[in-house]
């Protein structure tokens, strides 16, 4: 097996842009260790959205829907 040398963001850059101006021809390989880092980032932060999102339903109340309440409350005081 190969040791991958890990490169830096300054080096992808130089690859990107020379002398003349920007490359048009750029190839950049992903390896199956990056391709797994990247579906399991989505993942999580796919996970960590719909947490967030279930965490804001559940613990900040919505304030029409208590409002309403709060109404349905009253029409059942005053008809009974």
């Amino acid at each position: 097996m190969a040791v991958q040398k890990k490169r830096k963001l300054v080096n992808y850059l130089d690859a990107l842009v020379d002398k003349d101006g920007l490359k048009t021809e750029v190839t950049i390989t992903l390896t199956d260790q990056t391709m797994t880092r990247i579906i399991i980032s989505f993942l999580v932060s796919g996970i960590a959205i719909v947490a967030i999102s279930h965490l804001i339903k559940n613990y900040f109340p919505n304030m029409q829907l208590g409002a309403i309440q709060r109404e349905l409350i009253d029409i059942k005081k005053q008809l009974k």
